[in-house]
């Protein structure tokens, strides 16, 4: 049910209630952590970049070649061990993600199918963001990934970092999420946050790195408190005003590896309440020139 241009439709208008109710305010400006790009009212797909580039004065750069999601993986300050025991081949996806091809599975599990579906119909479909599949073949024909760039026009300096993923199959909008790194309040270091504008907000998840003896990479958003990596989600009233809600319940794992065939996988699991609800498995190959 629509309301208003103002709240949406009457589940999104619940979404915000519910942040605010049971979530705290925040400013910006001393939490800037939880600042990232928001969503308009109607529908998320590619229209909250082009409106977040109008805005911002920035220009869009598609289907650049050598691109990545991150700028350099000396970004996420490693050490020196870490540096040395980390596979090469993931540093060059993360910074040249562009080069690669996407196979997507997924698997909702046991009871968790059914809230999928539900997710889809209620809110991903309508909104064209997070459009998970709900089974193997939703995902059959592939993926298309595009990074996508939005550069200051005055300085020539990327500001934001779009990856931008569509389900072959159907057309329907996976991923729109903005990558970039942050600090958190809880935690030394230097974080992966991925961004996912919503109606008059967005959801945050902020991932500790972790490089494991075989050289593999774990990204894990698994914070118990405000403050930590986790799960957030945000809201603002554009009129300076900002909640948030840190959703303990709600963690997630990745684990970036190459595996036996020197192909780039990646496993994805994502807990609510310490129970999975839903596995992701991703093969990465490099496109042929």
């Amino acid at each position: 049910m629509w309301i208003n241009n103002d709240v949406g439709h009457l589940q999104d208008y619940i979404t915000q209630v519910w942040v605010k109710v049971t979530g705290r305010k925040f400013d910006p400006e001393k939490e800037s952590f939880l600042v990232g790009p928001t969503g308009d009212t109607t529908l998320i797909k590619d229209k909250f970049f082009q409106d977040l580039a109008l805005r911002e004065n920035l220009d869009i750069q598609q289907d650049i070649s050598d691109c990545g999601l991150i700028e350099s993986f000396e970004d996420l300050t490693l050490t020196a061990t870490e540096k040395k025991l980390l596979n090469p081949r993931i540093i060059d996806f993360y910074e040249r993600t562009a080069k690669y091809n996407f196979e997507i599975w997924s698997e909702w599990c046991g009871f968790f199918k059914p809230f999928g579906w539900l997710l889809s119909i209620i809110f991903s479909k309508r909104l064209q963001q997070l459009n998970l599949p709900l089974n193997s073949l939703d995902s059959a024909k592939g993926i298309t990934s595009n990074i996508i760039k939005l550069i200051d026009k005055k300085t020539n300096i990327s500001k934001w970092t779009v990856w931008y993923r569509i389900l072959k199959s159907t057309n329907y909008v996976i991923y729109s999420g903005v990558y970039t790194i942050c600090e958190v309040p809880n935690f030394p270091g230097r974080f992966l946050k991925v961004v996912f504008p919503l109606p008059n907000g967005n959801a945050i998840v902020i991932m500790r790195r972790e490089i494991l003896d075989n050289g593999s990479l774990k990204l894990c958003s698994d914070g118990h408190r405000f403050g930590d990596n986790g799960f957030y989600f945000t809201l603002t009233n554009h009129k300076g005003k900002y909640w948030t809600r840190f959703v303990k319940s709600m963690h997630e794992w990745i684990t970036v590896y190459v595996d036996d065939e020197n192909i780039i996988r990646a496993d994805h699991h994502l807990h609510f309440y310490g129970m999975p609800f839903l596995k992701l498995h991703y093969k990465m190959m490099e496109k042929q020139k």
